[in-house]
């Protein structure tokens, strides 16, 4: 069974250090034989979420939702905001929370950062995993946080060896346990 991931790299910026990571984390699923759609964030700009609306999806919420149902699993990279998760990505969530069919059920994802900071986002990967588990997706138990990101990733890759190492390591073993959960 050949892997289809659907990666998402949360952030409008256009040169984000989120978008370059995930385009790494893409390439190395590519490598390793995995299917990758990109899913364009920008498309996500959403209403906020407002429990009484009830109704269709808004467009780019339906736009990721079928992307999710068509992908094994995801890769999902997203800046740190003062130690936590982006409004839009949690509001983003909150949309999907109320589809119809469970979008997040069963989903296999893997969570990645990428910061100026020496943490790399650990603190708001920790927080994103909650509402994610508890909508029902696994989420591969190592987080990805690439600090210094600004120095290190660069456009031949991530500069500090152990870093790219454990990247490369992460990948491979999310395409491996997402087929090993997809075909079980």
């Amino acid at each position: 069974m050949r892997v289809k991931l659907l990666a998402i790299a949360a952030s409008f910026r256009a040169d984000s250090l989120n978008k370059r990571l995930m385009d790494l984390a893409a390439a190395e699923a590519t490598a390793r034989g995995a299917e990758v759609e990109v899913f364009d964030y920008a498309h996500a700009n959403l209403p906020l979420y407002r429990e009484e609306e009830g109704g269709a999806l808004p467009e780019g919420a339906e736009l990721l939702r079928q992307s999710i149902a068509r992908a094994h699993g995801v890769m999902l990279a997203m800046p740190e905001y003062n130690w936590s998760i982006p409004g839009a990505l949690k509001n983003l969530i909150d949309w999907l929370s109320v589809a119809p069919a469970p979008v997040f059920e069963g989903k296999p994802m893997l969570l990645l950062s990428a910061s100026p900071s020496a943490r790399g986002g650990v603190v708001g990967l920790t927080q994103l995993r909650t509402p994610l588990e508890v909508l029902g997706a696994f989420v591969y138990p190592q987080l990805v946080a690439i600090g210094k990101a600004d120095t290190l990733i660069t456009p031949q890759g991530i500069s500090a060896a152990k870093e790219a190492k454990f990247l490369a390591t992460c990948v491979a073993d999310f395409i491996r346990r997402t087929e090993q959960l997809c075909s079980g």
